[in-house]
């Protein structure tokens, strides 16, 4: 029996997460490139991403992936399956999907890396509740302080920050040039994206995002997707969650290197308590026959459909039809205007996840995923038994 709230989280999730890919769809080689003189509309945008998005629904989307593990771990325990040759099934092709999509179409992809994550703690899924929370508590610490310490070094010793281009400027055309220059220079680009991406994983997200899985499998165990945090808790949660996403946002006045492209590393403190509170919220109202709850649902429900149908569409609109159509618009977007598309295209997701759970039990992406993960799994539980049965036949003779 499907947790509606676990799909309404993970529909937040999946429509949040666009907010943030948005800018990186527009423009997959240099991503946003602010304007050497700064437009209000953007610093107020920017300020509120740090605030309230950036990070978070990441974060949920490693929550919630912990917790699908465990509803898998107990499936499989009530069914007598070995759950990690269903999990690493699910997850090798969970792996092949988020590779062709990262290549081919969005090199932002997180499938490849949450199934890489996963991988790693599998074997932690047979612990007591606990050892598992205390264990996750020690990987979102570990994580936390790499990435900490990652961004200062980042911002104070190599000034990285202070490299990426502004426009206009002649760097800035130099990168939209060699973007646009055509489709094989852009897979060259995002094949290496990728490639970096998981070599720097170990330096950066991955300890925070195995240990947000962890949690996650904690949460749904303690029946946290049933009722939520305690009061008290939760006032906590809010008070450390207002604290330091203002302190993560203090060095975008302070630091003009930190501004440019390290905040994301230290806001991805903060998103860990807000992406609770984000959870805890929507769990609590679970009870509402509102509209917009139910479409949360729905949203949740083809997640997978909207998150690859997302980089599709986007994909056509800003390689193929503003370059043709609209050439200027990568030297004049802002971040407004990327937010107007954000929107359009959220209601846009709505109608579409309303539409596919009406007339069936699941996305297309979704039931092809299902498909080839099962029938991996069922042939290596047929080559297991061939074998099991040759060696009883063996030991007989």
């Amino acid at each position: 029996m499907r947790i509606h709230s676990i799909d309404a989280v993970r529909g937040l999730a999946i429509l949040g997460i666009l907010f943030m890919n948005i800018t990186f769809h527009q423009n997959g080689y240099a991503n946003y490139a602010f304007f050497e003189e700064p437009l209000l509309s953007d610093t107020v945008i920017s300020l509120f991403n740090t605030l309230f998005l950036d990070g978070r629904f990441r974060s949920l989307f490693c929550l919630l992936f912990g917790a699908g593990l465990a509803i898998q771990f107990e499936a499989c325990e009530k069914r007598g399956q070995h759950f990690l040759d269903f999990s690493q099934a699910r997850l090798k092709w969970l792996f092949v999907l988020g590779l062709l999509h990262g290549v081919f179409i969005f090199s932002g992809d997180i499938l490849l890396y949450y199934s890489l994550c996963a991988f790693f703690i599998l074997k932690h899924f047979t612990l007591p509740q606990d050892e598992l929370k205390k264990k996750s508590i020690h990987y979102l610490i570990v994580g936390s302080a790499i990435m900490l310490v990652g961004g200062l070094v980042m911002a104070f010793v190599f000034d990285m920050g202070a490299e990426l281009a502004t426009r206009p400027s002649e760097t800035f055309n130099e990168e939209v040039a060699l973007w646009q220059s055509g489709y094989l220079t852009q897979l060259g680009i995002q094949a290496s994206f990728m490639l970096s991406t998981v070599i720097v994983a170990p330096f950066t997200m991955l300890w925070q995002s195995m240990g947000l899985m962890m949690f996650g499998a904690y949460l749904y165990r303690a029946g946290f997707f049933n009722h939520g945090f305690s009061s008290l808790l939760f006032k906590k949660l809010v008070l450390v969650a207002i604290v330091t996403s203002i302190i993560t946002a203090l060095p975008q006045f302070l630091f003009e290197q930190v501004t440019l492209d390290v905040i994301p590393m230290f806001t991805s403190i903060p998103a860990i308590f807000c992406a609770l509170v984000y959870a805890h919220l929507l769990i609590n109202i679970r009870h509402t026959a509102a509209w917009w709850y139910q479409s949360l649902i729905n949203c949740g429900k083809v997640a997978l459909t909207l998150y690859l149908t997302q980089s599709i569409a986007l994909a056509v609109l800003f390689r193929i039809v503003m370059p043709a159509y609209f050439p200027n618009f990568i030297y004049s977007v802002t971040l407004l205007d990327l937010l107007l598309v954000t929107i359009a295209f959220t209601a846009v997701q709505v109608i579409l996840a309303n539409a596919i759970t009406k007339h069936f039990n699941q996305g297309p992406f979704e039931a092809l995923w299902r498909k080839m993960y099962l029938r991996s799994f069922h042939k290596k539980q047929k080559l297991k038994h061939d074998e099991k049965e040759q060696l009883t036949y063996m030991d007989e003779v």
